[in-house]
């Protein structure tokens, strides 16, 4: 019978600002489980009362003495049994929530697309109104739409540690603002076990997150790991209640859109048994391509194809 297990950030449980290298999985799983996984985001020093600082990021901060070059902090890894290099592990995103009381949103020197800019740090604080699901700062009322900005798995070994900052074919900080409950996110398996971690959790965030931020935030989800054997799969893409969702990432924005549409209509062929004169054709006409972000070194791009116009 498949099980349901709890995964609690910690000093023990988390990864700090990096991904891959030597690491041993915090939890193992057997695909058909669920995980009910929480994330943490923020600082004990943040400028709020002291009673919305959890108490499990006060510990993080205090006992974690291994960080990477990064500022995520990534609950995981997670081994799913049976997983090995080659496959495709199924991620399907049942649930998400907002689990904090407060979010902040960060700009400030050498960081988002105005990186010349700022000369000082800016913080802003955004109270998270959960009854009624909004994020709240200043003369703006944001509707909640959570999501984690970071999934992935370990790179390959001989990568060894990476920063936590740079989306790939890892997945990783894809900011993707469409991977909310209902999605299922498709990632190569690159390691033994898969190894998945989450965090940099989302409150709200406009494609592109052009000050380097959204509404950073905790986050409670519930994911369900499937597994896909032998598929050879190379990049991250994800399908949402009868959509396509394609992902190119490049340091070059066009070399991503290319990277996005190319996938699509890769896709289109597979799934569709279309040539791919069709199926590029097809996306001209009815494919939307976004810039998912374009602060974080590696840029984003993301496709959204809605398959229900080739149904029978």
């Amino acid at each position: 019978m498949p099980e349901i297990h709890t995964l609690s950030p910690s000093s023990g449980t988390v990864l700090w600002g990096y991904i891959g290298g030597p690491q041993q999985a915090v939890l193992r799983v057997k695909p058909g489980d669920s995980v009910i996984l929480k994330s943490v985001s923020g600082s004990p020093q943040d400028s709020v009362p002291s009673e919305w600082i959890p108490d499990s990021l006060r510990e993080i901060h205090e006992r974690t003495r291994d960080r990477g070059p990064g500022v995520h902090i990534l609950t995981g890894p997670i081994h799913v049994e049976g997983a090995e290099p080659g496959d495709t592990l199924a991620v399907h995103i049942e649930d998400v929530r907002v689990d904090a009381l407060y979010g902040f949103n960060y700009m400030g020197p050498m960081s988002g697309i105005f990186y010349n800019e700022m000369d000082d740090p800016d913080t802003a604080i955004i109270k998270i109104d959960a009854e009624r699901k909004l994020g709240v700062w200043g003369p703006a009322k944001f509707p909640l739409k959570p999501f984690f900005g970071i999934m992935g798995v370990a790179p390959p070994d001989h990568w060894e540690r990476i920063t936590s900052v740079t989306p790939g074919r890892y997945g990783g900080n894809m900011d993707n603002r469409e991977l909310t409950a209902g999605s299922v996110l498709y990632l190569p398996v690159m390691r033994t076990g898969g190894l998945f971690y989450a965090g940099d959790g989302h409150g709200a965030q406009g494609d592109g997150e052009i000050d380097v931020t959204a509404i950073e935030v905790s986050l409670e989800g519930r994911f369900r790991f499937g597994l896909l054997k032998g598929t050879e799969q190379r990049w991250p893409y994800a399908q949402k209640h009868g959509k396509l969702i394609s992902m190119g990432f490049d340091e070059d924005l066009a070399a991503a859109l290319q990277a996005a549409a190319n996938q699509m209509i890769g896709l289109l062929q597979e799934k569709h048994e279309l040539t791919r004169k069709e199926a590029y054709r097809i996306c001209s006409i009815a494919a939307d391509f976004h810039i998912t972000q374009a602060v974080n070194g590696i840029k984003g791009v993301h496709g959204i194809f809605d398959t229900s116009i080739l149904a029978d």
